[in-house]
């Protein structure tokens, strides 16, 4: 019998060094990669809702974030902002991971080439 895992908005791969973020209740449709590390996934929301941007995954998070990998682990939020307009996609994503009892918060923008997607800003928190 198997087990059922426990949904998870925020899931960090220390193997492969993958951020994933997804929204809560988001039906996934499709997903397009934007360069060589980022990858955007577009769904819904809620029936009836317009398409638009329910999570991603970074490759390579533990040097974009400047964290060590075990940190990575302890995400105790996260906000990101996703503004695609007609020649760029800008993602500005910010973290709060707890070491040594402490909370410590990283945040970064990541710009990238828009690669034909419609025009959308997207809030994502976590």
């Amino acid at each position: 019998m198997g087990e059922k895992s426990e949904f998870r908005p925020v899931d960090y791969d220390p193997l492969v060094d993958s951020l994933f973020v997804v929204a809560p209740g988001g039906e996934y449709e499709y997903s397009v990669m934007l360069g060589d590390d980022v990858i955007l996934d577009f769904g819904r929301l809620s029936e009836g809702d317009k398409l638009d941007v329910i999570g991603f995954e970074i490759l390579g998070a533990s040097r974009k974030f400047g964290l060590d990998k075990h940190l990575l682990r302890r995400i105790k939020r996260l906000h990101a902002e996703i503004k695609i307009s007609e020649d760029r996609v800008e993602m500005i994503i910010s973290i709060v991971v707890v070491q040594r009892k402490r909370e410590r918060e990283r945040s970064r923008i990541l710009e990238m080439a828009n690669v034909g997607l419609p025009t959308a800003v997207t809030s994502i928190s976590v």
